[in-house]
């Protein structure tokens, strides 16, 4: 009898089914995600625009080493 023989998976019988999302959910999950973007292009934005001034006062600080 070959390993190979029974090609059916066992786990099919076993595997739950994916639940339909609402749209209610997927909406907060673009509010949210819209948010994040949001926030971290202005906290990107911010830090371009004063990356000397960040840059000195982590050398004053003595943290400067992992730039």
């Amino acid at each position: 009898m070959s390993l190979l023989a029974n090609r059916t998976p066992r786990y099919v019988g076993l595997m739950k089914q994916a639940l339909p999302i609402s749209l209610k959910t997927v909406a907060w999950i673009a509010l949210g995600l819209a948010a994040f973007a949001a926030s971290s292009g202005l906290a990107f934005a911010s830090w371009l625009d004063k990356d000397a001034g960040i840059f000195m006062s982590l050398v004053e600080a003595g943290m400067s080493w992992c730039f």
